[in-house]
C-alpha cells in the first residue's frame, strides 16, 4: 500500500505543479516560433525569398514583400512599384521589420502604403550561414571579417539583387544602426555607389560608439581589451549564434512568465535605453526569440575598437596584418565628407545609449555636407530599439519616409 502511494504522489505532484503554476503563466505568441517568411505569410503578406552570392563567397538571403496585404499583384500595364531596401543592425535579421503588428511594423507599413519592400540579411546571421566553400559549422574562415567586408560585399549584392529582380536603377534605403554605419562607410570609400539610392534613411543612425552608455559602456571598458586580444590570438568565431537552447530558455523564462518577462524586458532596456509608453513589454519573449541572430567575434572586436579609439577605423588587425591589407600600421579612418549626391534623412534621439548626440557631433553631424542632409529629425522618448521596435514607430518615423 505504501509503495502504490509513493507512485501515486511521484505522478500527481508534477501535475499539482503545473496546475498551480498555470496560473501565472501564460501563452506564447505564435510569432515566437516562426521564421520571418512565415510571419509575414501569417499576417497575409505575400512573401518571396531570394539568394545574392556576394564577391568573396557568401550566400545571403533575401525576404521581398512585393505589394501590400490587400492589393492585387500589379498588372503588366501598371507601373511598377518604388523598391524600398530595409536593413538591419548588429547582432540582427530580417525579422526586425516585422516583429510587430502590421500597422507597426515598417516592412508591413511599407506594402501597404504601395512599395515593393526588401529586406536584407547580413553575413552569419541565421538566414545568412552559407558559402560558395566554407562551413560555418566546420571552417573558422567563414566567421574572418567585420564590418569592413559587410559594408564592401554585403550592400552592393543585396541592392544589386534587389534592383535586377525589380528591374530598376534605383532604390530607397532605410537602414538601423550597423546598417546605418555600413552605408555611410560604403558611400564613403565609394560615392558613386549613391547612383543606386533615390534617398538614404538612417535610424539610430552610427558613425562612432565613442561616447554609448550603458551596458555596452561597462563591457567595454572592463573587457574590450581582453576580447580584442582573445579574437586576434585565436581568430574570429561565430557570436551569438540562434540556437534552440537560446530560444527554449526564453520560452520557458520571458516567455510564460509575466514577472520574467518583466525581468528581460528590463535587461535588454540596460543596453539600448529607458522604456516609455512606446515599449510593448509582451513582445519582448518574441523579440528575444529572434535575436540575437548571430555575427562574428570579429565584427564585436571591431565595435569596441570604435569605442576605445573614437572615430570611425577600419579594424585593427594588428601592425603587421596592418600594414599587409592598409599598408600603414594604423587602420584607415573612414571620411564621411566624401559622401556626395545622395539625400540623406537622420532619425535619432537623446535617449538612444548606442547612437548618442554626442557621437552624431562627431562624426556625422561635423562630416556629413549640409546640402545633402535633407532632414534631420530628433525624436523624443526613443531608445535604440524603438526605430524599429516602438509601437508608435510607424507614427513617429515610418509615415514620415
Amino acid at each position: 500500500m505504501r509503495e502504490k502511494i509513493n507512485e501515486l504522489i511521484t505522478v500527481m505532484l508534477p501535475l499539482l505543479l503545473v496546475l498551480l503554476l498555470s496560473k501565472y503563466t501564460k501563452s506564447v505568441d505564435l510569432e515566437f516560433y516562426l521564421d520571418t517568411p512565415e510571419v509575414i505569410k501569417s499576417w497575409g503578406y505575400p512573401i518571396e525569398i531570394y539568394n545574392t552570392t556576394t564577391e568573396d563567397g557568401y550566400i545571403l538571403q533575401l525576404h521581398r514583400i512585393p505589394y501590400g496585404r490587400d492589393d492585387p499583384f500589379p498588372s503588366a500595364n501598371q507601373p511598377p512599384r518604388p523598391v524600398i531596401f530595409l536593413q538591419h543592425g548588429f547582432l540582427c535579421s530580417s525579422f526586425d521589420w516585422v516583429a510587430n503588428l502590421p500597422h507597426q511594423s515598417a516592412g508591413f507599413v511599407f506594402a501597404d502604403a504601395g512599395f515593393d519592400v526588401w529586406l536584407g540579411n547580413f553575413r552569419g546571421n541565421t538566414y545568412s550561414r552559407k558559402h560558395v566553400s566554407l562551413n560555418p559549422d566546420k571552417d573558422q574562415a567563414f566567421w574572418d571579417w567585420s564590418w569592413d567586408q559587410i559594408s564592401q560585399y554585403d550592400l552592393p549584392a543585396m541592392i544589386g539583387k534587389a534592383l535586377e529582380v525589380s528591374g530598376q536603377e534605383s532604390l530607397y534605403y532605410t537602414g538601423f544602426s550597423m546598417g546605418t554605419l555600413t552605408m555611410f562607410a560604403k558611400l564613403s570609400v565609394d560615392p558613386s555607389f549613391g547612383r543606386y539610392l533615390k534617398k538614404y534613411f538612417a535610424l539610430a543612425p552610427v558613425g562612432t560608439i565613442k561616447h554609448a552608455r550603458g551596458v555596452f559602456s561597462f563591457l567595454g571598458r572592463h573587457f574590450g581589451a581582453n576580447f580584442n586580444d582573445y579574437v586576434s590570438k585565436y581568430g574570429s568565431h561565430e557570436l551569438f549564434g540562434s540556437s534552440w537552447l537560446f530560444k527554449k530558455v526564453v520560452k520557458y523564462t520571458c516567455g510564460l512568465f509575466e514577472t520574467l518577462e518583466e525581468l528581460c524586458s528590463d535587461i535588454t532596456l540596460l543596453f539600448v535605453g529607458t522604456a516609455s509608453e512606446n515599449w510593448n513589454q509582451t513582445r519582448v519573449p518574441i523579440y528575444m526569440a529572434h535575436t540575437p541572430a548571430g555575427s562574428s567575434s570579429s565584427t564585436m572586436a571591431h565595435l569596441d575598437q570604435m569605442f576605445s579609439y573614437g572615430g570611425t577605423p577600419a579594424y585593427d588587425m594588428g601592425e603587421e596584418k596592418n600594414l599587409k591589407i592598409y599598408g600603414q600600421k594604423l587602420p584607415p579612418q573612414y571620411n564621411f565628407t566624401s559622401i556626395t549626391d545622395v539625400p540623406i534623412y537622420l532619425f535619432w534621439s537623446d535617449d538612444d545609449w548606442l547612437s548618442t548626440k554626442e557621437d552624431l557631433k562627431e562624426t556625422l553631424f561635423a562630416q556629413l555636407n549640409p546640402q545633402i542632409v535633407q532632414g534631420n529629425y530628433r525624436i523624443s522618448n526613443y531608445n535604440h530599439l524603438h526605430f524599429i521596435w516602438g509601437t508608435n514607430a510607424a507614427e513617429k518615423v515610418y509615415k514620415r519616409i
